[in-house]
């Protein structure tokens, strides 16, 4: 089967440090976190889909255990980075105001740490709150990592460092090096404004709404006769989604569900990656392997 005639499904979590040490926001507690980890690649897992996990260095180290479970379940274990919630705080503003050799120093430490609490390095990547700026790439190519879901295309933050508009919204390699870049699933119809579009962040919306998106994503990636037609949706480790009366489980529920309602209307079959399959997938068609 061609790869056009994939629907490539993505679905990640943003995994924090508990918010008593994360300014940018946490899970209250680390059972909190706990539950929410377990719950969502659980339904996951029972649909018969996988997924990226972008993990903080301190709770890879607090979850160890758990995520070495997950990974051996088949889900793959990428890093997350917030600066401001990494370490005793010493880093105190967002990763895009940095410059390269701060980044570099910065992350230098966070795959370091990362990699010393699950025996690995990670080789994806994602930025807390999509914040990154020119430098961003070519440290992430330095440091190993071969591919990301950095932003949030049409993103307009500035105050994040967060600004993404007329971003690419389809995975592509980037020119610092052989690094895919597989932008989060966004709205990119929708007019530029200060703020975000709409997206597939599953807190974010009703579960009408993300279906709603999906939907008319995936005809515009048909309409657009886009090769590599990929849904990227995500989520955080503050809802538990153990809980079968949580709205936001029902959502994700629901979500589900509709993929291959929509893949079939579409003439299109679902195909559940990790970042890391997708870039096997692409590197394979461009190889002939």
């Amino acid at each position: 089967m061609s790869i056009s005639e994939n629907l490539y499904v993505i679905f990640t979590m943003d995994c924090e440090r508990i918010r008593k040490y994360s300014p940018p926001g946490g899970p209250e507690t680390w059972e909190l976190s706990e539950k929410a980890i377990k719950g969502y690649t659980k339904i996951l897992a029972d649909h018969g889909y996988t997924g990226t996990l972008f993990i903080v260095p301190n709770t890879a180290e607090y979850h160890r255990e758990l995520f070495l479970e997950i990974k051996d379940q088949g889900f793959e274990l990428g890093m997350h980075y917030h600066p401001q919630s990494f370490l005793d705080g010493r880093y105190t503003r967002y990763l895009g105001e940095y410059s390269y050799e701060e980044q570099l120093e910065q992350l230098s430490l966070a795959v370091e740490y990362w990699s010393r609490a699950l025996g690995f390095k990670p080789e994806s990547f994602r930025p807390g709150n999509f914040s990154a700026n020119k430098y961003t790439y070519s440290v992430l190519v330095k440091l190993g990592f071969r591919q990301g879901s950095d932003y949030l295309p049409n993103r307009n933050i500035p105050e994040y460092h967060a600004v993404w508009v007329n971003a690419i919204p389809y995975p592509h390699h980037v020119k610092e090096g052989d690094y895919l870049e597989i932008p989060a699933t966004a709205a990119v119809w929708e007019p530029i404004k200060v703020g975000d579009p709409t997206h597939l962040r599953i807190e974010g919306y009703s579960g009408e709404k993300l279906c709603d998106l999906v939907g008319r994503w995936v005809r515009y990636l048909v309409e657009k006769n886009i090769m590599l037609k990929t849904i990227v949706v995500f989520t955080h480790n503050f809802i538990d989604y153990s809980n079968p009366f949580n709205k936001h489980r029902r959502r994700l529920e629901k979500l589900v569900g509709y993929l291959e309602k929509t893949a079939c209307e579409n003439n299109l079959s679902i195909a559940p990656v990790t970042l890391r399959e997708l870039h096997k997938v692409v590197d394979e068609r461009i190889t002939g392997v």
